[in-house]
């Protein structure tokens, strides 16, 4: 008779208060007939109706459970030759006598250890089954069957590190009648065991077969291993599965034996000794001395390569500030070596309740606590916000001060009491201006020294000097209305630096009308502290109003005193100034961030200079003398051969159509991402296999978001440092990738189901050279998405209006139903299984990314349907970063290191070009590239020669060169280093060689800090001057030749 096996089918009683009932029918094995009707049933109650109350019944309820546990794994393992003895177990008679059944150790511990997994997760393990399981795990024979698979480790070390990912060069062999095809699912992988057959970690990670493996056939290839994060003996077990179908050693009686292999942490310490940190001061730095000892099996080299550092954790546990102050090494320390030293500590920025976790970093590799599976545990540490710079302090002195003065306006007659009184609005809003002041740059991580504090007084001076000669009842009113003006100015800074990392510039104001289209998004950046940024005022008001009562005659030589005092500040202030000007600090003309030169010169005095400087501009716009317009032509002439028409794919799709999509927050990680063995865009996966990749495409925007990324793409200069051209340079004339079509008699169209003054693109896009625009009012109903109609909607709208338009055509497509802070999506939607990502801003982005997915492949479907397709160029690019926390859970997904390095890595944004056509056009490019090389990429491939056009970008199809590539806060990537930005000043940013992060000298990153600088400044000056199409003019006339 054929073997048999068992197979559980549960139902639910209809009153829905029993626990579910289960059938256990008596099937063939695999290969054999499927089940009749009359097979044999027994009803058993599942795992979860089991009580909490005792009784002969429910004892052999138990066992009965524990019997069919068991006769799962070991019908999984073998055949089963008599089926009244299973029949007769479930039936409780205990009558039957089946042959023993024989099965192979390895196969019954791996089987074993997987039902320990599943039934453990249910909470239905019980101690009998556990027993019975270990029972079969090292008790039972060996069979004689031959396996399936055979995995053969040609190097595979005795001892490894835990947390690491290393390849292993394995011999495989298919010992089975089925070809192992890659096509089907088919990949090697491996599960960890403990000694006792337990599972540490089942799913392994995936080696995709390079070609199918035929029965008898033999392949050697390099495997992925991720070793678990602890330490000891563990088993590692080879296998092969069969994605969503099985694992071969389910059905596999004699499947590869495990292999004992040693876990060691190579990088581990301990803290043996040192002063326990009790509380700081917000924003100071501190020094601590700890004894360490190295209970690693590396030794640490002296100098900075190896050193100790430190997290800031919140109560949660999660990073508030993962990357401490490093401490170097004095000297080298081997295993079991200890090391006394004085340690760095920098507090964060805000007061509160942190966990303070001592670390150990080796730069460019790893932290030890990513490498270690006991790695130092965080000791409280409370966080205290320095007096002078609290809101909350503040708040409460003006209160108390409030109290005070109305005290002494309702009781006191006259004397010194009232005098001081008489002046206390003064005193208040100085008061309130320099503590809102110096908290926003605590918060800003840039914590101003006594010349910020005297500055900041200086420039309050200038104001409270004039007022303080005005009569009492209005100078009063007068200092409340400045103190709130001042507060709502400074909280703006506040949320502005919270996104931006960077304060509010005039420059932007044009911006302002927009903030409740992103309501959201501001909502979501507020914190509950933030109301003791306002409490003052209402304090400020009962003083104004105290004051008010006060006669003119009382306190007329406090008032004195005070102005006195002002005129003294006054004075220090500027020559304070003098002096920082004499040594070149405070450069205007220089920005790199306005939070740096706030710190030198005071948060309120900067919005002063930089709103005088802004409405200079804007008045008087001086134009460039011809010899430095000379110096820009020359500069873009000679990078001619970066963006020229050269190569074999120059003019390889001339006059097909061009369709562009610009997709909101798109970045380079989602691609090929999978959450819980689910890819987040399967379509945009397999669409990418016939297109060309641009891995290392750097987000380029700045202030200006979406419409930066739209300026950079289409007309290829980088937005300003401050502000956004949208607003800024609305009205200039450019000379771009659409109005260079339009000139070859291309249709050009560009389309947002969105408000058109939304980042002036009513303006701008005409300016970009398109010649038609459509926008909210221009597209049917749809359901609503974020911030309007919803992406399917949009593309199935915009491939009718291409298809029944003219050709070849120029169409520019912008997505917007996914933004920040990515709330309110619909759970009917909603398609991936998360976990515990679910709800989380992460997990939200995810749902909106496999959305943009399916609206992708309406778009394309559409594209084909109507005949499009085969004649369109399509190009797809992220337009900027998600603004999501970075997180460990985050740079884990997007395969960087926790750091600053890895976070600038992780905003890359994809850039596909798909040709139909051109054959060979398709792969992954690691040439470092950005928002800025698209206008020339395409033009080049079109047909249209570049070298003409003032572009910063570079036509990555030809000889693109290895410049540096202009991102985020003016940081860049070339081929060979990343330069992190910090002051503006090359020595003091971070300079890393690639590919391996390794930390070097800044001196190293100075040829390639010149040229990003440069390019800077360029596109700076076309845009200031609306020099674009001047410019455009000469390159045209050097081509020919001409004068």
């Amino acid at each position: 008779m054929p073997p048999l096996c068992l197979r559980i089918h549960c139902r639910r009683e209809p009153s829905g208060r029993q626990a579910p009932r289960c059938r256990v029918p008596i099937l063939a094995a695999r290969g054999s007939e499927s089940p009749t009707d009359h097979s044999p049933t027994a009803d058993l109650p599942t795992p979860s109706s089991s009580s909490n109350h005792g009784g002969r019944g429910d004892r052999r309820e138990h066992r009965k459970k524990d019997l069919l546990n068991v006769l799962r794994v070991l019908c999984a393992l073998r055949s089963l030759d008599d089926e009244m003895a299973i029949r007769g177990a479930l039936q409780g008679t205990g009558t039957g006598a089946g042959r023993k059944p024989e099965a192979d150790a390895g196969r019954v511990g791996i089987l074993a250890a997987r039902m320990q997994l599943t039934l453990t997760a249910r909470g239905a393990l019980r101690p009998s089954f556990r027993a019975l399981v270990a029972l079969a795990v090292f008790a039972a024979p060996a069979a004689a069957a031959a396996g399936l698979v055979e995995v053969a480790p040609l190097a595979l070390p005795e001892q490894l590190e835990p947390g690491v990912r290393r390849t292993v060069s394995v011999e495989l062999a298919n010992k089975g009648d089925v070809a192992w095809d890659p096509g089907a699912g088919y990949a090697l992988s491996y599960h960890w065991l403990d000694a006792t057959g337990a599972v540490v970690v089942w799913d392994g990670a995936r080696t995709p077969l390079p070609e199918p493996v035929a029965p008898g056939d033999r392949l050697q290839l390099d495997a992925v291993l991720e070793v678990p994060l602890r330490e000891g003996q563990l088993l590692l077990q080879w296998d092969v599965v069969q994605e969503g179908v099985r694992w071969l050693a389910e059905i596999d009686h004699s499947p590869p034996p495990p292999i004992a292999v040693t876990l060691r942490a190579g990088y581990a310490f301990s803290v043996v000794d040192g002063a326990a940190v009790r509380w700081l001061r917000a924003g100071r730095e501190a020094t601590r001395r700890l004894l360490i000892r190295n209970d690693g099996s590396a030794t640490w080299p002296a100098g900075d390569r190896v050193a100790v550092a430190y997290h800031w954790l919140g109560n949660g546990g999660e990073p508030v500030v993962w990357d401490g102050v490093r401490t170097p090494l004095p000297r080298a320390v081997g295993p079991g070596g200890e090391l006394a030293l004085e340690v760095r500590l920098r507090a964060p920025q805000q007061a509160g309740s942190y966990r303070l976790q001592w670390d150990m970093v080796h730069e460019g590799v790893a932290w030890f606590s990513e490498r270690d599976p006991s790695p130092v545990e965080g000791r409280r540490v409370l966080v205290v916000a320095p007096p002078f710079s609290s809101p909350l302090v503040w708040a409460l002195v003006s209160l108390a001060a409030a109290a005070l003065v109305l005290i002494a306006v309702e009781r006191s007659r006259g004397g010194w009491w009232l005098g001081l009184a008489a002046v206390a609005d003064v005193l208040w809003c100085c008061g309130a201006l320099l503590v809102k002041q110096q908290s926003v740059l605590d918060r800003g991580g840039q914590p101003g020294d006594g010349r910020t504090v005297l500055l900041s007084a200086a420039g309050a001076a200038i104001v409270l000097l004039p007022l303080i000669l005005l009569r009492r009842r209005l100078r009063a009113w007068c200092c409340v209305a400045l103190a709130g003006a001042a507060t709502a100015l400074l909280f703006a800074d506040l949320v502005y630096h919270r996104f931006f990392g960077d304060l509010l510039s005039l420059a932007i104001a044009g911006a302002a009308h927009q903030v409740g289209d992103v309501r959201a998004s501001v909502l979501s950046l507020l914190e509950p502290g933030d109301a003791w940024f306002w409490v003052d005022l209402a304090a400020g008001a009962v003083i104004a109003a105290s004051v008010a009562r006060i006669p003119e005659r009382v306190g007329r030589a406090a008032t004195a005193v005070v102005a006195v005092l002002l005129a003294g500040v006054l004075v220090a202030g500027a020559v304070s100034v003098s002096a920082l000007v004499g040594r070149g600090g405070a450069r205007f003309d220089q920005v790199f961030q306005n939070l740096a030169l706030a710190r030198e010169v005071g948060v309120l005095n900067f919005h002063a200079v930089d709103a005088g400087r802004t409405l200079a501009g804007r008045l008087w716009r001086p134009s460039l003398e011809p010899a430095e317009i000379d110096r820009l032509a020359a500069w873009f002439m000679e990078r001619t051969s970066r963006r020229a028409g050269v190569g074999p794919w120059f003019g390889a799709a001339e006059s097909a159509n061009l369709l562009m999509v610009q997709a909101e927050s798109l970045q380079g990680f989602v691609l090929g991402l999978e959450i819980g063995g689910e890819e987040v865009t399967p379509f945009l996966n397999r669409w990418a296999e016939g297109a060309l990749l641009f891995r290392n495409a750097t987000d380029q925007t700045a202030q200006g978001r979406s419409s930066d990324a739209e300026l950079l793409t289409q007309v290829s200069l980088l937005p300003p440092t401050a502000g956004a051209a949208a607003f800024r340079f609305a009205g200039n004339h450019y000379t771009g990738l659409a109005s260079a079509l339009a000139d070859r008699g291309y249709a050009t169209v560009s389309a947002v189901a969105f408000d058109g003054a939304f980042w002036n693109r009513r303006l701008t896009h005409p300016s970009y050279g398109f010649s038609r625009n459509l926008f909210d009012d221009a597209f049917a109903g749809g359901e609503i998405l974020g911030w309007g109609l919803n992406d399917r909607d949009f593309f199935r709208q915009m491939v009718e209006r291409l298809a029944a338009g003219p050709e070849p055509f120029c169409a520019l497509l912008l997505t917007l139903s996914l933004h920040h802070p990515f709330e309110g999506f619909p759970d009917r939607l909603k398609e991936l299984e998360l976990g515990e990502l679910e709800g989380s801003p992460l997990g939200n982005y995810l749902h909106t990314m496999r959305f943009f997915d399916r609206a992708f492949a309406t778009l394309i479907a559409g594209l084909e349907a109507s005949g499009l397709a085969e004649r369109t160029v399509v190009v797809v690019w992220g337009d900027h970063d998600a603004g999501l926390e970075w997180t460990p859970r985050l740079a884990a997904l997007a395969g960087r290191r926790h750091d600053a390095a890895g976070w600038y890595l992780s905003q890359r944004v994809p850039l596909l070009l798909r040709a139909p056509g051109v054959a060979g056009l398709t792969g992954e490019l690691d040439l470092p590239a950005g928002h800025q090389d698209v206008a020339p990429t395409v033009l080049a491939l079109l047909g249209v020669d570049p070298a003409a056009y003032p572009f910063v970008g570079r036509n990555l199809l030809g000889s693109p060169g290895d410049n540096p590539v202009v991102g985020e806060y003016q940081c860049w990537q070339d081929g060979s280093h990343l330069f992190l930005q910090r002051t503006g000043r090359l020595e003091d940013g971070d300079c890393y060689e690639l590919p391996g992060l390794r930390a070097v000298e800044p001196a190293a990153c100075a040829a390639g800090f010149e040229e990003a600088r440069r390019q800077v400044e360029v596109s700076e000056l076309v845009l200031e001057h609306d020099l674009q199409q001047e410019i455009r003019e000469r390159l045209l006339q050097a081509t020919r030749g001409g004068p």
